[in-house]
């Protein structure tokens, strides 16, 4: 976990003199609806690895979004599974006065199903950033029930 948070650390700060802008200097611009976002998965409690992709399909309000999510999810020894649902973020950008376009700040929810390793209700909470290295491309990690880092695109 330590190594993980180390890349995503040099990935930020390697990357924070881009001059492309994803947002504009206004806070609460983000970038959101048409996002893929995939990302490499671990859960803290059941010992999971696994990879997640979801894709933001439209703006709920001023700063939700909700998307479609698929993961795959493996146990050590113990199988694996499936899982579909739907994610909702809240981009707290205008809310914490973040006026760097560069970065979306949200909080994140998923809730699904499981498919294959009990067939149960697949849900998740966390909070998350993205950064933006160019206007469509980006790295982007979450952390909350599990943990993900991945990269962000813009479609």
């Amino acid at each position: 976990m330590k190594k993980i948070i180390l890349i995503l650390s040099t990935l930020s700060i390697f990357s924070f003199a881009n001059l492309s802008y994803a947002q504009s200097t206004k806070g609460g611009d983000f970038k959101g609806p048409g996002t893929l976002n995939i990302g490499f998965t671990s859960g803290f409690t059941n010992g999971t690895l696994g990879l997640m992709a979801d894709y933001e399909i439209a703006q709920l309000g001023k700063d939700f979004t909700v998307g479609a999510f698929v993961d795959y999810q493996s146990w050590s020894g113990k199988g694996s599974s499936f899982g579909a649902g739907a994610r909702f973020r809240w981009y707290a950008d205008r809310v914490l006065n973040i006026t760097n376009p560069k970065w979306d700040v949200y909080a994140v929810g998923d809730v699904g199903f499981e498919f294959g390793h009990g067939d149960a209700l697949h849900w998740g909470l966390g909070v998350g950033a993205k950064y933006h290295i160019t206007d469509n491309f980006g790295i982007q990690g979450n952390i909350g029930t599990g943990a993900q880092i991945g990269i962000s695109i813009g479609l």
